[in-house]
């Protein structure tokens, strides 16, 4: 058979037809890639839609949130169909270029996702905040409306849980484009990194709500009301309670009762919370707090109550005077029997720090039965609902506000978001001074408390650390026409207390003094973790020092070169909140990098936490290097 022979003419058109179909395929590539060229533009314009609507609903100003929510959800929908159409599928495609474009692709979808949370909050967030807010209103909570909250929570969680993994899905670097994606998405992450670990949190909890709120049921919780200026270790004393009977969201409030009431003053015995060393025979119920944990204390107050009252109560709340006082900076002044007018600045003062202008104990109790309303009727009313939450979980971080709630799938997430006022579980370093008053006064409102620890770490990351503990009574003049009893009065300036030093596991004291005074090393054991009491007595404007010097097995993780110091600190709920001062040493040949805020590096191999108002439970990581 005869082979065709090619002609001439034939081989000229090959090269051209090659450079033809490739310049083509650049045509085709190039007219994919044009939506690619817009979606920069309109993510930026997506970002500050977002930025604006943010800034709008923290202003309360929902109908332009709305339109800027929309606006990014326009410029949201113009990115993904600029990357996710056809071009994106093809270019995906092409060898060295199909990272970046995935990457874009995968940035595309957590603006989507992103996009689609804010959509949610612009729905959601007038429920709960501004003056037509429904969820708080009538001395109630809306069950409907507390449903399509919870609801939403839960969206906004599973559009930040997707866009996070969109955001993990970025490589950090890729040919052509370098590390530009890749910065973006550290941008993003840091956004919404946060926010998907809130929301994951807050999530249980918004769950546990209509329980919480008895939707559908019955629920009864005990209100007291702490007094600060007499301490228990847990915080106040609880000096007025009151029952709260909730049936599907509807709230009542009982007669509000004060613990220096014959009935509920007098001692009594009921079954003790396992475990709790401080619950030693008969009780009062104003003395049923002694334990620092909620869950201890909460428990035993309500047992005390049960055998006072005969009611089983679901569980227990617990709010001192210094976290009503700053609801009212939120919610405005308040009318009290006595006093008239007291917004939040004064509050404290007048109700806990003015005992010598009473001329009775019944203008006393008349003034503390009147706090309970106003905690629950400031709560409940409409408006203002997100600065209210706010409000009490700082208190709650300041062990000014705690929960107690005997179901533990409802207890289990107001733990999780700090609500629990409980001690930390840290393995290693751990700073809890707390005080409890012993001479049955007031003084504790007056008392001001410094905290230093130089803390000598060791190669192995065990340490050495000398705590110092100051305490000074700053009372006014004893203005009684009789002699200062120094004890079991509301007017003496007198402050007797023992102060408790909870220490971190494992520790071993060497050596303890007070007021000079040098005390037995001996701990005793509160669930495991040691503490030591410190018993001192000051007289008006007179300061008392108390010093431990301790070993700690692991205040510190070596690994490799590194040396990381770990730090808990838990602070008491007091008027005026303790100091904080840690001095960490590394030992001779090391030096710290990076801090975290709030230290600074006084020297080499020494850094130095300094607060002048421990009001938060702050958790550090501080690491050394060797040099």
């Amino acid at each position: 058979m005869r082979s065709r022979r090619r002609s001439s003419s034939d081989r000229a058109l090959r090269p051209w037809m090659v450079v033809g179909g490739l310049f083509l395929l650049l045509v085709l590539l190039g007219l994919l890639a044009l939506p690619f060229r817009k979606a920069p533009a309109a993510a930026e314009s997506a970002k500050a839609d977002l930025e604006a609507a943010k800034a709008a609903l923290t202003a309360k100003k929902f109908g332009q949130a709305e339109e800027h929510v929309a606006s990014a959800r326009r410029h949201a929908d113009e990115v993904q169909d600029a990357v996710q159409g056809i071009g994106g599928d093809v270019w995906s495609l092409i060898p060295f270029v199909g990272r970046p474009v995935a990457d874009v692709r995968h940035m595309g979808n957590a603006l989507d996702e992103l996009t689609s949370v804010a959509e949610v909050g612009v729905e959601t967030w007038p429920m709960v905040d501004g003056k037509k807010a429904t969820l708080f209103r009538d001395g109630a909570v809306d069950v409907p409306t507390l449903t399509k909250v919870v609801s939403a929570v839960s969206d906004a969680s599973a559009s930040l849980d997707t866009a996070q993994q969109e955001l993990n899905e970025v490589h950090d670097s890729a040919l052509l484009v370098g590390t530009q994606v890749a910065d973006a998405r550290d941008d993003a992450a840091a956004i919404v990194d946060p926010l998907a670990s809130n929301a994951r949190r807050f999530e249980p909890l918004a769950d546990a709500m209509p329980d919480l709120f008895a939707a559908g049921g019955e629920k009864s919780y005990l209100l007291a009301l702490l007094n600060p200026s007499e301490q228990r270790f847990s915080g106040g004393a609880p000096l007025t309670l009151a029952v709260i009977d909730v049936a599907d969201g509807k709230v009542n409030v009982g007669e509000a009762q004060d613990a220096t009431d014959r009935d509920l003053y007098r001692v009594g015995r009921w079954e003790r919370v396992e475990g709790n060393p401080f619950h030693t025979g008969k009780l009062r119920l104003s003395g049923a707090t002694f334990a620092p944990d909620w869950s201890v204390s909460g428990e035993e107050l309500l047992r005390g109550w049960q055998r006072k009252r005969d009611q089983d109560l679901d569980g227990l709340i617990a709010v001192d005077v210094v976290a009503l006082g700053n609801l009212l900076d939120i919610t405005g002044p308040v009318e009290v029997p006595y006093y008239g007018t007291l917004d939040g600045e004064g509050f404290t003062e007048k109700l806990i720090g003015d005992y010598d202008s009473f001329s009775s104990n019944e203008e006393r109790k008349e003034l503390n039965r009147a706090m309970i309303p106003i905690f629950t009727d400031r709560i409940l009313a409409p408006g203002n609902g997100l600065e209210k939450v706010q409000s009490l979980r700082d208190a709650a971080r300041g062990r000014h506000f705690a929960i107690w709630m005997r179901d533990p799938d409802v207890q289990a997430p107001l733990a999780d978001i700090g609500l629990a006022g409980e001690l930390s579980d840290t393995e290693h370093d751990y700073v809890a001074v707390f005080n409890q008053n012993t001479n049955v006064s007031k003084s504790d409102y007056w008392q001001k408390r410094s905290v230093t620890s130089d803390v000598r770490l060791r190669e192995d990351g065990s340490a050495r650390v000398r705590m110092t503990i100051r305490v000074h009574n700053d009372s006014p003049p004893y203005l009684q026409p009789f002699g200062d009893p120094r004890g079991g009065t509301y007017f003496t300036r007198w402050n007797g207390m023992t102060v408790g030093v909870f220490l971190p596991q494992g520790t071993k004291i060497r050596s303890a003094t007070t007021a000079g005074k040098a005390l037995g090393t001996e701990t005793f054991d509160y669930y495991g973790r040691p503490y030591k009491l410190l018993r001192m007595v000051l007289p008006p404007g007179e300061t008392r020092e108390g010093v431990l010097e301790y070993d700690v097995p692991a205040a510190a993780v070596a690994e490799g070169d590194t040396l990381t110091y770990h730090l808990d600190a838990t602070p008491q709920g007091m008027v005026v909140p303790q100091s904080l001062q840690v001095t960490v040493h590394w030992p001779k040949g090391y030096d710290v990098g990076e801090l975290p805020e709030g230290w600074t590096r006084t020297a080499a191999g020494v850094a130095t936490y300094d607060e002048p108002a421990l009001e938060t439970q702050p958790s550090f990581s501080v690491t050394g290097s060797a040099r």
